[in-house]
């Protein structure tokens, strides 16, 4: 047993009883109301309160062999000391104005005139600050001769309390709802005729409605559904196209087992190159973004296809071996062109000659069919490839 008290002055009695056998009992004179603490080789076993006659008994340490002393120690105010000889009041200085004591085995500050108690702390009688507890949740500090309240993490003032945030705080529903607590999640109630996206309440007619797309991009609104068109470096994450996140995440490498560069030995691995990407980002923007007119057209992305962007690169190698374009090795369609970099070739691809709303065989059409759901981009100097399926 561990009880811990306090030494108050070197003024107070202690008698201490050393070198008695670690078995059996023994007998130590003491003063009525003081307590003894028994102890062997550093380790308190036992407690004992002396009696009116002024005689411990039975104070003794279960023999174990290995003990051969027992010390029994008592401090005039009745507190005993821990085994590296600190007490309760050890480091409680009461600020420097009152005296540290134990009472009913407890430390406590006896204050000097002019101050008050606070816990272990004697603080001015006319601090502004005094009896401020911040609802124990932040600390009291005097601003202009007043009290105020600096709440912990998660807290925030209200008079001198600090009271707890509400995962509701700030959040108004845009308006068109009622902000609800549910398992600790903040979750909008929204007003007849509008639904929650996200903490937004938004029109059930506008499929646009509270589609942020992730702070990085436009969202627009289709036949085939809402989609957005990310900002330059950004692209969706999936084909619902309603988030944008960096295209370095989406556009990525991976294994293979194909010969890109046709030296007879198949490479391993396949890392797309900055032209890549670009094509692949300008792709799905333009998906995204490109006016719904003439033969059906679709708008969400297409997903980055690591082996046919493999294959895309080895048909680009082979076009500008021969000096010329042409179409092999696709798995449902393919774009090939040379002359310029990613946007150039877009712009050409979407408005150039015979480049209108989806004339069979365009590049345009390729790249607004219903029915792809993946691309592949290769890029070797301006010689550029995307096979689609």
């Amino acid at each position: 047993m561990n009880t811990r008290h306090m030494l108050l002055s070197a003024a107070l009695t202690i008698l201490v009883a050393s070198s008695l056998s670690c078995t059996g009992e023994t007998t130590v004179r003491c003063s009525s109301g003081q307590t003894l603490a028994c102890h062997c080789n550093g380790s308190q076993q036992g407690i004992r309160t002396c009696q009116a006659d002024g005689v411990w008994t039975n104070c003794a340490c279960d023999g174990d062999g290995g003990i051969t002393q027992r010390d029994a120690s008592v401090l005039g105010d009745g507190s005993i000391p821990n085994g590296d000889g600190s007490t309760l009041c050890s480091g409680v200085d009461c600020s420097n104005h009152g005296t540290c004591q134990v009472q009913n085995n407890q430390a406590i500050c006896q204050c000097d005139s002019g101050y008050h108690a606070s816990g272990l702390s004697c603080v001015d009688d006319n601090d502004p600050c005094s009896g401020q507890t911040c609802s124990g949740h932040g600390t009291c500090q005097v601003q202009n001769n007043q009290p105020v309240c600096q709440c912990n993490s998660g807290y925030h003032v209200e008079g001198l309390n600090c009271i707890q945030n509400s995962p509701c705080d700030g959040v108004d529903c845009s308006n068109h709802g009622t902000c609800q607590v549910q398992n600790n999640q903040a979750v909008c109630q929204c007003d007849s005729g509008y639904h929650a996206s996200g903490l937004s309440c938004v029109d059930d007619n506008d499929p646009c409605g509270g589609q942020t797309c992730s702070g990085h991009g436009t969202c627009y609104a289709w036949s085939d559904g809402p989609v957005c068109a990310c900002n330059a470096g950004y692209t969706p994450s999936n084909s619902a196209g309603l988030d944008c996140v960096p295209t370095s995440q989406i556009c990525v490498g991976g294994s293979i087992d194909y010969d890109v560069d046709g030296d007879g030995t198949n490479e391993t691995r396949f890392d797309p190159n900055a032209d890549e990407c670009t094509m692949y980002e300008l792709i799905n923007l333009t998906r995204a973004a490109h006016d719904n007119e003439g033969s059906p057209e679709c708008h969400k992305p297409l997903a980055w296809d690591v082996l046919w962007s493999a294959h895309a690169r080895n048909h680009c190698y082979k076009m500008q071996a021969a000096g010329h374009l042409y179409h092999e090795d696709y798995p449902g369609g393919q774009n090939c062109a040379m002359g310029c970099g990613p946007s150039c070739e877009m712009n050409m691809y979407m408005t150039g000659t015979n480049e209108g709303h989806c004339p069979p065989l365009s590049h345009h059409c390729n790249i607004m069919r219903c029915r792809f759901g993946y691309v592949g981009v290769g890029y070797v100097g301006t010689w550029n490839t995307q096979n689609f399926h």
